[in-house]
């Protein structure tokens, strides 16, 4: 499989801290942290990252085609708010 396929097969990568009590999680685009897909952490969990509540224990996921929450705003959203 190319690249490009896993890389738009797999899409953003998501860590979830596994930390009780904690809720952070990180939406992160994995190519541009790690280079080609082969070199991407393995789904499932982790001790590779760091969370800001200092937790080492997370879950890794991918989710294709995951976008940004809010899209971009128009010049009409942007003149109500002037």
């Amino acid at each position: 499989m190319a690249e490009t396929q896993t890389h738009s097969t797999r899409g953003r990568m998501i860590v979830r801290c596994l930390s009780p009590g904690c809720v952070h999680v990180a939406l992160l685009e994995p190519q541009s942290l790690f280079g080609p897909a082969r070199d991407w952490p393995a789904a499932g969990r982790s001790q590779r990252f760091r969370c800001v509540c200092g937790g080492r224990e997370s879950r890794v996921s991918y989710a294709a085609g995951a976008a940004p929450a809010e899209p971009p705003a128009t010049p009409d959203a942007i003149h109500l708010w002037g």
